[in-house]
């Protein structure tokens, strides 16, 4: 249970009409998580930032959504974020991603067979554990792999908007949504 209470979702989009169709359709989940409508009822003005970080970072920009919905999982995987990793789990199964391969990614994502997102696993991987000497030489790799300067801006923009989503999460002591769940448990059964 999170340590603070969570506006309702009928609540939350009569107060909020047009963040309320933002999340839904921008996400793409049809409903607002839990960790907006927790934080809009402790501080209005962070819960409006933070789903705007999420918004230009994630849903926005070059790179395919799926990527930064599997760094997002990865980063909070790495970080021991259940909230997060579950949610964004369940974002990546949702943009047609499988259970298996985001295991994989969890586990070992040295397995990746695509070498690109292999990459980005790996420069988020440094960038989480402070590794910032070697992030250097991934740069070069990033770019003979065909990445832009913006797109490997927007790979940085994505780091920072997990570690500071999985921070309010942490910090919310927020639980996981039933539908994310619901989406990943369907998944496992479909993968069967």
């Amino acid at each position: 249970m999170s340590y603070f209470p969570i506006m309702s979702e009928e609540k939350f989009e009569h107060t909020f009409p047009e963040i309320h169709l933002q999340v839904c359709n921008e996400l793409g989940m049809g409903f607002v998580p839990d960790i907006f409508r927790c934080v809009v009822l402790i501080r209005k003005e962070l819960a409006q930032s933070s789903w705007e970080m999420v918004r230009n970072n994630l849903c926005k920009g070059n790179l395919p959504r799926i990527t930064k919905e599997l760094m997002f999982s990865f980063i909070a995987h790495k970080r021991n974020c259940t909230y997060c990793a579950i949610a964004h789990q369940a974002l990546a199964i949702h943009h047609g991603f499988t259970s298996e391969d985001i295991k994989t990614i969890q586990e070992d994502f040295s397995q990746v067979k695509n070498l690109s997102l292999r990459t980005v696993l790996k420069f988020a991987s440094y960038s989480v554990d402070n590794e910032f000497s070697m992030i250097g030489s991934l740069y070069s790799e990033l770019k003979a792999l065909g990445f832009s300067s913006d797109e490997i801006a927007e790979l940085i923009g994505m780091v920072s908007c997990s570690l500071y989503m999985v921070n309010i999460a942490d910090s919310l002591g927020v639980k996981a949504d039933k539908k994310f769940i619901d989406t990943i448990e369907q998944a496992t059964i479909d993968d069967d």
